[in-house]
């Protein structure tokens, strides 16, 4: 009898809870609330579709020509035309033309034209049009056109034509044409015209990086910062709060005047400057562009020895008005270098070497010449 007593209730509160969840196969809606299925807590639609609808929960697929809304979760597929509003969380795909939206957790892939959006925390593919923006913790994809944005921790992949930012990171790699961002230190990789991170453990490649950290792997580009002077860098100029940055104006037999920054870390050096005139082309107007690698150590305190080696580009700025010299010349050069140091922040140096100019366009030689080069150095 008792058993009898306890499976009769079993089965009443089985059609209680069916009777109290109910579940709409199919709602057809042009405009909510003009739809074949209530809206309330205690609707799960299976099959939605419409102009605009909204459901309050959604196990199955929504298409919909304009918009859809979801007060709680959805498990499974969502095509809208314009844009997609979650309010809970989402598991499966949701492609819109226009934008997606999810105030909870999103699991799955996110497809839209403009902008995808999520709160809570990522885990899937996002791909965008414009933007991404994921607030909380994220993990997996992010490609975008214009943009992807992480506000809390992100671990994978942001690919952008233009900028990715990032809050923090653990195993991020960031690609783009123009900009990556890492507001904490980056564990991972930055590919970019400019990169920056408040710390490095991996590598920057780019035009330009930048760290405010420390730095315990490789920077690669035109111009590198960090504020750890022990950084790896390898560029055309290399910057640390220890880097003396020096003004250099000086007299030649290549180019006539010239004025040049060189930046000395430790015992190494690079030299960047500009020039005018070049003396072969007989006084015609004409300027050189300067790049010089070189090492060197101070002896008795007012002496410093230095060689280098550099490339300087050579333009002909009369070449409208058809000279008989070309157009544009390289040269390879190698000096060696005695600077005086009277005074901490002011010297004299004196350099000699070779030069090796050729022709752009042919494997011809320009010119064979040796180099004097007279000049002070500032700060």
């Amino acid at each position: 009898m008792k058993r009898l007593i306890v499976a009769i209730l079993m089965m009443l509160s089985i059609v209680l809870l069916n009777a109290q969840n109910k579940i709409h196969p199919i709602n057809f809606s042009i405009w909510n609330p003009v739809a074949i299925a209530s809206y309330d807590s205690l609707c799960t639609t299976n099959f939605s579709i419409g102009l605009y609808s909204k459901t309050y929960r959604l196990n199955g697929i929504g298409l919909n020509i304009l918009a859809h809304k979801n007060q709680e979760n959805i498990n499974g597929l969502t095509f809208s035309g314009v844009g997609e509003y979650v309010n809970g969380n989402m598991k499966g795909l949701q492609i819109s033309g226009l934008f997606n939206m999810v105030k909870g957790h999103m699991h799955g892939i996110q497809i839209a034209t403009i902008q995808n959006t999520n709160v809570m925390h990522t885990k899937g593919i996002m791909i965008a049009g414009i933007t991404n923006f994921s607030i909380g913790n994220s993990r997996g994809l992010q490609l975008a056109g214009a943009a992807n944005m992480a506000g809390s921790n992100f671990s994978g992949l942001q690919a952008s034509l233009g900028v990715n930012i990032a809050s923090s990171s653990s195993n991020l790699f960031q690609i783009s044409a123009l900009s990556n961002v890492c507001a904490d230190r980056i564990h991972g990789v930055q590919i970019g015209a400019g990169n920056y991170a408040a710390g490095v453990k991996g590598f920057q490649l780019g035009l330009l990086n930048f760290s405010t950290g420390e730095v315990r792997g490789l920077q690669m580009g035109i111009i590198n910062y960090s504020e750890d002077t022990s950084a790896v860098k390898l560029g055309l100029v290399n910057i640390s709060p220890r880097t003396r940055i020096q003004l250099m104006a000086y007299e030649s037999n290549i180019v006539q005047n010239n004025l040049a920054v060189r930046f000395r870390n430790g015992y190494s050096y690079t030299i960047i400057g500009i020039g005018t005139n070049y003396k072969t082309f007989d006084n015609k107007t004409s300027g050189a562009i300067i790049y010089r690698f070189g090492l060197g150590v101070n002896v008795f305190r007012v002496f410093y020895i230095s060689a280098d080696a550099g490339y300087n580009h050579i333009e002909n700025l009369n070449d409208g008005n058809k000279t008989d010299f070309p157009n544009r010349l390289y040269s390879l050069q190698a000096r060696c270098n005695l600077e005086f140091h009277p005074f901490n922040r002011f010297g004299i140096f004196a350099s000699g070497g070779y030069s090796h100019t050729r022709h752009y366009d042919s494997k011809e030689t320009f010119e064979n010449k040796t180099i004097m080069e007279f000049g002070i150095v500032l700060f």
